[in-house]
């Protein structure tokens, strides 16, 4: 990293992140040509995998087929840091950027199980009922065993919205 002033370091606050960060960006790249999909997914601490979900298709499919490698990315913005010039300004952010294998889960009771956390994690009001047949065929679930991780924020600074006072 080339600020290592703005890297993190600390496990429990990667972790942090990863379990309240809301979409992820999932990197695949097949036939020389990357594509990056937007996804919800769930972090778990335990064996520190990323499980997400999709459908049975789809070029994120193909590419995982040809190529398991993968990178997956989540951010948390805290604010815009308004300054003068505007070229000043900045973002207050925190932002986890993770590689690994990826995988279908095609166990059935892994695959329900990955399911139920995503539905703890997005819907956690729901009651919990059991998956159907019919709902795990017509779902994939995709496991990614992270092998290198990255973290970085950029602290919060005072906003300075009085250009004589720097």
């Amino acid at each position: 990293m080339r600020r290592k002033d703005k890297e993190i370091t600390d496990k429990g606050e990667i972790e942090e992140i990863l379990s309240s960060a809301m979409v992820g960006r999932l990197g695949t790249c097949a036939h020389e040509m990357p594509y990056i999909t937007p996804l919800n997914f769930t972090y778990e601490k335990e064996s520190g995998k990323i499980f997400l979900h999709c459908a049975n298709e789809g070029r994120k499919l193909e590419n995982i087929r040809i190529n398991p490698h993968v990178c997956f990315e989540v951010e948390e913005v805290k604010d815009v840091i308004v300054k003068q010039p505007t070229c000043a300004s900045s973002v207050a952010y925190r932002t986890i950027i993770l590689f690994g294998r990826i995988k279908v889960v095609s166990d059935v009771q892994a695959k329900a199980y990955a399911l139920q956390k995503l539905a703890d994690k997005y819907a956690p009001q729901n009651p919990k009922v059991p998956f159907t047949d019919a709902m795990l065929n017509k779902t994939n679930v995709l496991e990614i065993e992270i092998s290198e991780t990255t973290a970085k924020r950029s602290p919060i600074k005072p906003v300075i919205t009085d250009p004589s006072k720097k």
